[in-house]
């Protein structure tokens, strides 16, 4: 599996290395609210671009594996529940077998002598 990861990985480096010694060229970056511009080599603006995309992507995955999140807490909760409810019974089953037992032991009787 990490043969295959660094294969992906690597091809993925170098098709970016490819892409920003083949875009040096600059470009005017405006945004029109803003007075000014920026001047910026074409890869950066790229790099920059799928950067913010990524971290979107993530953010948008995270918030759509909300409800999944929240059925494993509260999975969690119950098994730990269900536990805490299992070692609750078997102290009150060693207790109630060792009472038992206890019981359950013939005792000598003593004859009542009559004289």
């Amino acid at each position: 599996m990490k043969s295959l990861y660094w294969c992906v990985a690597g091809s993925l480096m170098f098709l970016a290395v490819d892409f920003a010694i083949s875009n040096q060229g600059m470009v005017d970056l405006t945004l029109w609210p803003l007075p000014g511009s920026v001047t910026v080599p074409v890869y950066i603006l790229a790099f920059g671009v799928f950067t913010v995309s990524f971290f979107a992507g993530g953010f948008v995955a995270w918030i759509g594996a909300g409800k999944t999140r929240g059925r494993a807490r509260a999975a969690e909760r119950k098994v730990r529940e269900e536990e805490r409810e299992i070692a609750d019974l078997k102290r009150k089953l060693e207790k109630a077998e060792s009472t038992a037992t206890d019981k359950s032991e013939p005792r000598a009787l003593i004859a009542a002598t009559t004289d």
